[in-house]
């Protein structure tokens, strides 16, 4: 998120301060006994079906044990510096539940720019809990109540807070992690057995099935980047053929990325999943008396707040573009003292960020004479946000292209 001064309408970032992350280690089953090879569809076993469908065929069998214990990674290299995103939780195939838990962890010494960009959390917010039951997700906030949002909302609020309903899984019931892309690989050589019956695969892989798996502003720019069509990784059978890890690593789409003008300051990045404990796990179901609001209900867009108002962005969404209105005080992050509406065109020029650029100088002159209530707590003092999204136009044949947008002014208060 970028910071504006009021009085110069400089832009700076902010770095979270948080320490630095460790690995994850893949444990044996614990239930004591050999495990039995869990059969296909076809009725054979995982290791008996044609080598391209195996991975498959071992995405079947590991729901087939009914629930697993997990841990998904994402490590960002910046220099001497490594910022990881953990995902870890259990996973009930058979009910399509879940409860998981998500971290991060950044070092002083990574880069400000990047670590926004990233969406990277700091402090309190740094841990987030979540539950899925089939088709609804909930996120408990930092005051202990449950946001639930349903695929019983609008499809308006559905393409409003995407992000948390991609976090339903379209082969497990928590998604955005390798388990996602192990289904889909097609191994062309076989894979290396050890002493233990476990079998490691060397797959390439659909490079956009991992840029899926990134951060949305990142994967958004993966679009339209110029990308190797296969990237390898790593896949990890047990002896019944159940999924044990994956591994990734994102070197060779990194110059890609850069070129598009996302995780410029990121020199390596890599994602690991590890499966533990299978079919011996129970989801914690949400508590008793801990109260339960629709999300759909308790938020709305940020341009909708008005000025002199305050909201919460603890809504467990990837960005601040939806917010829950709250009165001003403890539970407040931000507040708003003013709204801009952009509609320019220009000749002979590409407009694309031009819209955020007015509306910042605008949002600046309503920093000076906002009363001082609404912008006296600012954090950082003197610096205030920009939200909201512009809209280009250009028409198939003429010189003029139009910007468009509707934009709000706040401050943040944490």
């Amino acid at each position: 998120m970028k910071f504006l001064r009021g009085r110069t309408r400089t832009a700076v970032v902010l770095l979270p301060l948080l320490a630095a992350a460790v690995g994850c280690q893949v444990q044996a089953d614990t239930d004591g006994e050999p495990a039995a090879a869990s059969p296909s569809p076809t009725g054979k076993s995982v290791f008996e079906e044609r080598l391209s469908d195996q991975l498959s065929a071992a995405a079947r069998a590991t729901a087939a044990t009914g629930s697993a214990r997990f841990t998904a990674t994402l490590s960002y290299g910046a220099g001497a510096s490594t910022a990881v995103t953990t995902t870890s939780g259990v996973l009930d195939y058979a009910k399509g539940a879940a409860r998981v838990e998500r971290a991060y962890e950044v070092p002083r010494a990574f880069p400000a720019k990047t670590a926004d960009e990233l969406g990277l959390l700091k402090g309190p917010r740094s841990r987030q809990v979540f539950a899925v039951d089939e088709d609804a997700v909930s996120y408990r906030t930092a005051q202990g109540a449950w946001l639930r949002y349903s695929f019983d909302a609008s499809k308006e609020f559905i393409d409003a807070a995407d992000d948390v309903f991609g976090l339903v899984g379209e082969s497990e019931p928590w998604g955005g992690t390798l388990a996602d892309v192990v289904r889909l690989a097609d191994p062309e050589r076989a894979p290396e057995t050890g002493a233990d019956g476990r079998r490691t695969y060397r797959v390439d892989v659909d490079s956009r099935g991992l840029t899926d798996l990134l951060p949305f502003a990142a994967g958004y720019a993966a679009l339209e980047a110029d990308l190797p069509r296969k990237v390898p990784m790593t896949v990890v059978l047990d002896e019944a053929g159940r999924l044990l890890r994956a591994e990734a690593d994102y070197a060779p789409l990194l110059d890609g990325l850069h070129a598009a003008g996302t995780l410029d300051g990121v020199t390596s990045l890599r994602a690991s999943y590890t499966l533990t404990g299978h079919g011996g796990q129970t989801v914690p179901a949400v508590p008793a008396g801990e109260r339960t609001e629709d999300a759909e209900r308790v938020t709305a867009a940020l341009t909708a707040v008005k000025p002199g108002g305050c909201a919460s962005t603890d809504t467990g969404l990837d960005s601040d573009d939806r917010v829950r209105p709250v009165a001003c005080g403890r539970s407040a992050d931000i507040r708003v003292f003013g709204r801009q509406r952009v509609d320019e065109t220009y000749r002979d020029r590409n407009p694309k960020g031009l819209g955020r650029d007015l509306a910042a100088q605008r949002c600046g002159e309503d920093f000076r004479t906002a009363p001082a209530a609404w912008t006296k707590d600012a954090r950082p003092s003197g610096y205030y946000q920009v939200g909201g999204t512009e809209t280009v136009t250009t028409p198939l044949k003429g010189p003029e292209s139009t910007v468009a947008g509707d934009f709000v002014c706040y401050v943040a208060l944490r």
